[in-house]
């Protein structure tokens, strides 16, 4: 796994305890955290704060948390214990700040809001209008971001350097990028589940009356004002996990593509995971990625 340091120097494979590279369909989509054995020289350029750059596609991180790991080893006569690091997408960082001040923006995009946020994207591909967008006081913005894209039925996945909003239906309809056998896959049921966390809503309109969305299944109830018919029925869609994979190191596949199951419908990449742990303390080396897959559900 290629790291690089915020001053363009390249961390050493052999320094790197464990790293995971998360792409994820999230208002953050990508993050990353390590266990990197490092010297005084080394901490400074793993502080909260500092950028990295990540991965095949060189996804730029900032340091949210920086921690010194239990334990201390010595080589030579320098201190070498583990700093252990979590970064986010630099792009979207800021937009997982609590905000001490609220934002209110009405029709804007969902580039406006991003930036209202304090994220530096730079574009959306396939962006929409929002009626209304609002974060209080004493909230985190990406959970506003989440409540506006399950209203719109979609999600946002990163890919190549670039942000782009997909409808559910839309996402399912991509080519797969690969075809999983059966013997990596582990189903998942989660039936139980599905009736009590994912509600059907209703509504009112202006003349008082209800106003319903998809209440074909039995499931909770929840009550969700000025909302339309629309989307009422947006917001009962969702991706249900269905299958978890473990593959070989696979970093070019992410979240938001679509691959293949042996006799199956082909499944959604909830979130992909790319793990690299490595020996420098006497274990055994292993690099893999693990898949969570799952389908439209209306």
């Amino acid at each position: 796994m290629l790291v690089y340091l915020e001053n363009g120097n390249q961390v050493r494979g052999d320094i790197i305890k464990s790293a995971v590279a998360r792409s994820d369909m999230a208002p953050v989509p990508f993050t990353f955290e390590a266990d990197i054995r490092a010297d005084e020289e080394m901490r400074a350029h793993l502080a909260e704060g500092k950028t990295m750059t990540v991965g095949r596609d060189g996804d730029t991180v900032r340091i949210i948390k920086a921690q010194r790991v239990v334990g201390r080893e010595a080589q030579g006569q320098h201190d070498s214990g583990a700093i252990r690091v979590t970064a986010l997408l630099d792009a979207c960082h800021q937009a997982s700040f609590v905000r001490q001040r609220a934002i209110i923006k009405e029709n804007c995009t969902l580039l406006e809001a991003y930036r209202a946020c304090g994220a530096a994207v730079k574009g959306i591909e396939n962006d929409f209008q929002i009626p209304r967008f609002y974060c209080p006081v004493g909230q985190t913005p990406t959970f506003q971001v989440a409540r506006v894209l399950q209203e719109e039925g979609g999600t946002l996945r990163w890919k190549s350097g670039r942000l782009r909003f997909y409808r559910l239906p839309d996402l399912i309809k991509q080519a797969p990028v690969t075809a999983i056998p059966d013997n990596a896959i582990e189903d998942v049921d989660s039936g139980f589940l599905e009736r009590h966390l994912v509600p059907w809503f209703f509504s009112t309109n202006d003349a008082g009356a209800a106003v319903f969305g998809n209440r074909d299944k039995p499931r909770l109830a929840a009550y969700a004002p000025f909302k339309n018919a629309l989307r009422l029925r947006n917001m009962t869609r969702c991706l249900v996990l269905k299958k978890t994979a473990k593959l070989g190191f696979s970093a070019q596949i992410n979240a938001g593509d679509v691959v293949s199951v042996a006799s199956e419908k082909p499944l959604v990449v909830i979130t992909a995971a790319h793990v690299f742990e490595n020996n420098v303390d006497g274990d055994g080396s292993n690099q893999y990625s693990r898949l969570w897959l799952g389908s439209v559900e209306e």
